[in-house]
């Protein structure tokens, strides 16, 4: 029985007892009927013996003293731990290497080790207590979804959630210490948060062995850290660089000479892959080797691994009897920051912080001594960015490889509509197709598949919990890219294996015109990257749509994905570096039609230069769009041109290469996408002239008639 019907029974015996006792009592004894008060107590006391009483929820992973965020609490109150005579109230984790990657290698996730969170952010743990992870805004919904009850997850981009000081502040007081790896930050995030947390009273101090050590420590074979790479570093095929490692490190030392420096400490480690001419297999993402290197006027210092620098590198770098300035000196990896401290120079640059990398961490800068700091940014930023012809030739070399395998890709899908495919399994076709062709190093970034509603986020990324089946009723959004021995791609692609409604159709031909519309953008060559954002969202505007992230961002040549300077994003109001010609940029406008479905397409694009002092573009990324989903009456005359030529090329360069890799099927299938669009114009004219043909038949009928008619009269 409920404890509703139970209090109903209840309530009704008690006017039932009184009734009869009215009825049965003598006319003259006085009966006391059941006030509302006596009827509240009597149905109080019946619920509380029958419902179930509420014990509050306790979070075993926020109490738990085994798991990696409670032995995190007992060591930040041991000694053999701090590693000084001090106790921590809270230590601090930031997600990153010692070289501020972007995306760190497995054995450098120290934040999804003590958290369970595999994305970027920083978390601040109590020593009695709470935990927090500050993450970006798009990664909010999935670090809630991944993260135990022991975290609260914070938006590190809404100004009106606490900062990591003030979330500290309020629950340790105005008094505390608190311990962080200098070499997971950067300086300038290092010292916002050192002043930030003196001001309520609180003390920063850098703990560099702690997290590391505990982690060492770890005796569960699904928590234990991952082996460092064995695999060692190899040369980059002169063919594709165009310029040997000593010319390179000769212009940096130009560079140097220009603005006062002696020596500068390269930490990225594009900057390191591309300075040296080598290629290694330490990050996920990027075909790079982690290294230091410092460049001086006097000499070149290199710290590796030991075992990294195989004998072929070692002896292009010349290692062996290093006497002058053209060779090069290897050193432990460990011993740059005391190297630093021993520097001889007068003045270091020290990387600072650029559009997407990060500068040099806290901890390399806090070993140059002050005196000698120099913070600016790294001038093979530049150099690296500006691809000459050997590189351009590489890249253009592995945009037709990664042709060839997309288009062998979006045709076998196409082929296997209706039969029961995933997000999860399209990722993982898309990865495999990628590795059939030459030259195949690995991804460069983490694919991302996204259908119907799961494609209205821009940042999704499909998981065990998402992962949605792909049926032919909307759209299904794939964002890829390879890493080939010549270079580097990115490429988004919007499919559709039904009928498209005339809603996806408008979407997806106004993101086609956004992106040609930068494409075919021939500006001044001192106009600011981020000012040419406006030309791509601006048929976007008109619809009243926008996307949140940039438009597009450099990309390196067998390097990282996201390559300094150049972002397109019409938000920056710092970053205004310009094109320049042989930088390759990525153009990627989106419509995401909240909880219904997503639109998102993505090229490569080279800077070319143009007669009197102008600039264009030319597509590096060579691969079909789906016609049905466009619809052409919403196209002028300039961009049907634009996508014709751009079909022919892909027509007249991936056709041959699918031929020659004997994929005749995929050839047909890629030329079925690339027929040529008709003018509406020319249409129009037909028509008109159409018209008039018959308009003067019918004169010439009637003239004939009349003559005919007269010749009788």
């Amino acid at each position: 029985m409920t404890v509703t019907n139970s209090l109903r029974i209840s309530t009704l015996a008690i006017f039932i007892t009184a009734c009869h006792s009215i009825q049965m009592s003598p006319p003259t004894t006085t009966t006391t009927l059941p006030t509302p008060s006596m009827v509240t107590a009597f149905t109080t006391r019946v619920m509380s013996e029958n419902m179930p009483t509420v014990v509050p929820v306790m979070c075993a992973d926020a109490t738990s003293t085994s798991s990696p965020l409670g032995k995190l609490r007992s060591a930040m109150r041991n000694k053999s731990y701090t590693q000084m005579n001090i106790f921590f109230d809270a230590f601090l984790i930031f997600y990153s290497d010692e070289h501020l990657s972007e995306e760190p290698s497995p054995e450098e996730r120290r934040l999804e080790y003590f958290s369970g969170w595999d994305g970027a952010g920083t978390a601040a743990v109590l020593s009695d207590g709470g935990a927090a992870v500050w993450v970006s805004s798009g990664d909010l919904r999935r670090a809630r979804a991944t993260l135990s009850c022991a975290w609260e997850v914070l938006d590190g981009d809404d100004v009106n959630q606490p900062t990591i000081p003030e979330w500290i502040a309020e629950r340790l007081g105005r008094s505390g210490r608190i311990g962080a790896d200098a070499r997971l930050t950067s300086v300038k995030e290092w010292q916002a948060l050192s002043t930030d947390l003196q001001q309520v009273g609180l003390q920063l101090i850098h703990t560099p062995t702690m997290l590391d050590q505990l982690w060492n420590e770890e005796l569960d074979p699904a928590r234990r850290r991952p082996d460092f790479s064995k695999i060692v570093a190899v040369l980059h095929n002169t063919d594709y660089t165009g310029v040997t490692w000593r010319d390179k490190v000769s212009t940096v030392r130009n560079e140097l000479r220009a603005i006062g420096a002696d020596a500068m400490v390269v930490t990225s480690l594009d900057e390191v892959a591309w300075l040296l001419n080598i290629r290694g297999k330490d990050l996920p993402y990027a075909p790079l080797l982690k290294a230091f290197v410092i460049v001086s006027t006097r000499d070149v210092r290199v710290y590796a691994p030991p075992g990294k620098l195989s004998m072929p590198v070692r002896e292009a770098l010349a290692v062996y009897n290093c006497f002058n300035n053209n060779c090069t000196r290897v050193n432990d990896y460990n011993n740059i920051y005391s190297d630093l401290r021993r520097a001889s120079e007068n003045k270091i640059l020290i990387p600072a912080a650029g559009t997407f990398q990060r500068g040099a961490s806290a901890a390399i800068a806090q070993s140059v001594p002050q005196a000698k700091r120099v913070f600016l940014l790294s001038p093979i930023i530049y150099l690296k960015a500006q691809k000459n012809e050997a590189e351009s030739n590489g890249m253009t070399k592995a945009h037709l490889r990664d042709a060839v395998a997309m288009c062998t890709l979006l045709s076998y899908l196409e082929g296997r509509r209706g039969t029961s495919q995933s997000e999860m399994s399209i990722s993982k076709t898309v990865e495999v197709t990628r590795e059939t062709q030459a030259g195949f190093v690995g991804l460069s970034m983490k694919t991302r598949v996204a259908f119907g509603p799961n494609g209205a986020d821009p940042y999704y990324v499909p998981t065990i919990l998402t992962n949605r089946r792909v049926f032919p009723n909307s759209t299904l959004i794939i964002r890829s890219g390879g890493q080939y021995d010549e270079g580097t791609t990115v490429v988004t692609r919007t499919l559709h294996y039904g009928k498209p409604s005339r809603d996806e159709s408008k979407a997806y031909t106004t993101v086609l015109r956004s992106l040609a519309a930068l494409s075919t953008l021939q500006p001044p060559a001192s106009l600011p990257a981020a000012h040419a954002d406006p030309a791509a969202r601006a048929p976007l505007w008109a619809h009243r749509q926008d996307y949140p992230h940039p438009t597009g961002h450099g990309v390196g040549a067998a390097l990282n994905r996201h390559e300094d300077p150049v972002v397109i994003d019409y938000r920056q109001d710092v970053i205004l570096h310009p094109f320049r010609e042989g930088y390759y940029i990525t153009v990627e406008p989106g419509w995401y039609e909240g909880m219904k479905f997503g639109v998102q397409l993505g090229n490569v694009l080279e800077v070319i230069s143009k007669p009197s002092g102008y600039i264009g573009f030319r597509e590096a990324t060579l691969i079909p769009f789906e016609p049905k989903l466009i619809d052409k009456n919403m196209l002028t005359d300039y961009e049907i041109n634009w996508l014709n030529a751009y079909n022919d090329r892909i027509r007249k360069v991936v056709g041959p290469e699918l031929k020659a890799q004997g994929l005749t099927d995929v050839y047909y299938w890629m030329s079925n996408k690339t027929v040529p669009m008709q003018l509406p114009s020319k249409f129009k004219k037909m028509n008109t002239n159409s018209a008039t043909t018959n308009s003067c038949k019918q004169i010439f009928t009637t003239v004939i008639v009349i003559i005919f008619a007269n010749c009788f009269i």
